[in-house]
């Protein structure tokens, strides 16, 4: 991969996942054993429309994990008005200073399509999105841009300080904006194309002379043995696969002829009925299931790539406690 041995034998941090989809006692229980094990940090993904709003959530999350670093991962500015982002993000950030980061994306197609919302012009959107955001916390006075439309919005943050903003984003075009303008990238997709995205981002950040930019891999994990854990993790492959485009399949070297099946299923029936048309080899490639050794093997095999951060679950595995603890455990003697 052309990476020196210093990124070959530097440690990745491990992060926990939750999203807003998961039931608030789930929750809860996740952030406190967080905050006392010897995990990094939480990343807080939107499941777009369901459960909890984000923002709220991450609040909590991040009182019942004082210590530790805390990040959404991500939220659409096509879905939030972007002076809303702003705020929110501005008092997560002086709640705890330092430890918070904003992820931002264009937002699952499916999603997306169900609430009858596209982005034609996604690489304008978050470049603008980007830019906006800065200039609020900056507390710059704002005039109507290409995307959002602010006359003469005076915001009074003036912030010193900087919120570290990551893209969560895939697709060249997406990817390259990443590596020039954003502060770190949460990646997701089947192993192969994480393989070889990765590669190319180091290249990037290594051209901009940047030495803080993070790279975070976030894929469907958990320990698994049981049959009924295998058919959720197919679920859960089914649901990222559904809103995955041909050109990650293509970078991924993928050329399954159930994958246009699987995605009509998915907008027409809904994962649980897609996940039939998840093969062994989909599901490999883009979940990771078994034991606890199994799981922090191949996220030492990502971090040998240059990944900074590897995040374990959802969907965790049962019981959902039990199986965080022994990944933090196998992680610490990796």
């Amino acid at each position: 991969m052309g990476l020196s041995c210093a990124l070959i034998l530097r440690r990745a941090d491990l992060d926990v996942g939750i999203t807003t989809n998961l039931p608030m006692e789930h929750v809860l229980k996740i952030a406190s054993f967080t905050e006392r094990s010897s995990a990094y940090g939480i990343w807080i993904g939107e499941d777009m429309n369901r459960r909890y709003d984000i923002f709220t959530l991450t609040s909590i999350v991040m009182l019942n994990a004082p210590s530790k670093m805390v990040g959404i991962g991500v939220t659409s500015p096509a879905i939030r008005n972007i002076t809303t982002i702003a705020r929110a993000a501005a008092a997560l950030a002086q709640t705890a200073p330092g430890q918070f980061r904003l992820g931002i994306g264009v937002g699952g197609l499916q999603d997306l399509a169900r609430i009858g919302t596209s982005v034609e012009k996604p690489v304008a959107m978050l470049r603008d999105a980007s830019e906006t955001l800065r200039h609020i916390w900056r507390g710059s006075t704002l005039n109507q841009g290409e995307t959002f439309e602010l006359k003469n919005y005076a915001p009074k943050y003036n912030r010193t300080e900087r919120i570290p903003l990551h893209f969560g984003v895939r697709g060249p075009k997406l990817l390259g904006l990443a590596s020039r303008i954003a502060d770190g990238v949460i990646l997701s997709g089947p192993l192969p194309y994480i393989e070889r995205v990765i590669s190319i981002i180091k290249g990037a950040v290594r051209d901009r002379g940047l030495v803080n930019f993070r790279i975070t891999v976030w894929l469907p994990t958990l320990i698994a043995g049981k049959r009924t854990s295998k058919q959720f993790a197919k679920v859960v492959a089914a649901t990222v696969i559904a809103d995955t485009t041909a050109e990650v399949f293509n970078l991924a070297g993928i050329s399954e002829h159930g994958i246009e099946k699987l995605q009509r299923t998915a907008r027409k029936r809904g994962y649980q009925a897609a996940a039939k048309y998840v093969t062994e080899n989909l599901l490999d490639s883009f979940t990771i299931s078994g034991s606890a050794r199994h799981v922090c093997d191949v996220f030492d095999s990502i971090r040998k790539l240059g990944a900074d951060e590897v995040i374990f679950g959802p969907p965790y595995g049962h019981p959902i406690l039990g199986a965080i603890d022994k990944v933090v455990k196998a992680w610490a003697r990796v």
